[in-house]
């Protein structure tokens, strides 16, 4: 039987699990251990990431505070860095993992989890929480696409990766509203009993910014069409605007990560989806903060 390297790592850090027994996933950034009931670490993929992991802690430690009607990892440890690698222990959440679930079984409660991050009141942490693309630049990252990632581009989609760029910032500066936003919302991070959300994973994006960030996690999911159904026109509009830049955002983290092999695909992704007319939305619809009658 081979060893995992991340159970090798964790038994080393953490000897009082049983971690030859836990349940690994491979993610973009970190290794995840699930050592159920009991706790679950989560181990940097790319080197010591130090910094990032300790975003991310500090990000649990605020939200152990706020009052949502979900569970919530909660951290375990500090952040350790060694041999290679960065982790960190977090509580273990329970429910069923439905990954593929189909909109209309989930489409209540999505909108419901969308409602309830809306009502988080964040007036003792606002300083606090990340901005938004914290995980890929934060307030570098126009300057960082423009510097890293527009040269890797053929020319037509230079441009329009300008384009993009400059309508999210624009975008953002237009919501009028800012509040706590996942960062990475969908059927991935949920967990479910019965027909009922009971928990929330992975909030490593988690920030204060547009909740049309959060609805354009869902559209890459269910598509635009579905999702006008949970949320007003102008945060749709919005959601597809940030839609369009989600490969440009992963690419660059994975840049910064020196992924070269997660970061070309990214940007094949870009470039197949401007091809395709999936940019804005896998079903083809445009944002247009005027009407619906020009969306196909």
């Amino acid at each position: 039987m081979v060893t995992s390297p991340v159970v090798t790592w964790l038994q080393d850090v953490w000897p009082q699990y049983r971690w030859q027994d836990a349940d690994v996933h491979e993610a973009c950034f970190h290794d995840v251990a699930v050592r159920a009931p009991d706790v679950v670490g989560r181990v940097s993929c790319h080197g010591e990431q130090t910094e990032r992991v300790q975003r991310e802690h500090r990000v649990l430690e605020l939200l152990g505070d706020v009052q949502l009607p979900y569970d919530l990892p909660r951290p375990l440890s500090g952040v350790v860095s060694r041999s290679g690698r960065t982790g960190m222990l977090t509580s273990f959440v329970a429910g069923e993992h439905r990954p593929g679930i189909d909109w209309e079984a989930a489409s209540t409660q999505i909108g419901n989890a969308l409602v309830a991050f809306a009502q988080v009141t964040p007036e003792q942490w606002t300083d606090r929480l990340p901005e938004p693309r914290s995980w890929c630049g934060g307030r570098r990252w126009s300057e960082l696409v423009h510097e890293r990632l527009l040269p890797r581009l053929a020319p037509d989609l230079q441009l329009l990766a300008t384009t993009v760029i400059a309508d999210v910032l624009e975008a953002e500066k237009a919501a009028g509203v800012t509040q706590f936003v996942h960062g990475d919302f969908g059927p991935h991070n949920i967990l479910w009993s019965g027909d009922q959300i009971v928990g929330i994973l992975d909030l490593d994006h988690a920030c204060l910014g547009d909740p049309a960030i959060d609805a354009a996690s869902l559209i890459s999911y269910y598509g635009a069409e579905r999702v006008s159904q949970i949320v007003d026109h102008d945060v749709l509009d919005r959601a597809m605007i940030h839609r369009a830049s989600l490969t440009l955002q992963l690419a660059t983290a994975a840049d910064l990560l020196g992924d070269t092999g997660l970061r070309d695909h990214a940007l094949g992704n870009f470039g197949s989806r401007s091809r395709d007319g999936t940019l804005h939305d896998p079903g083809g619809w445009q944002p247009d903060r005027h009407s619906r009658t020009q969306r196909r």
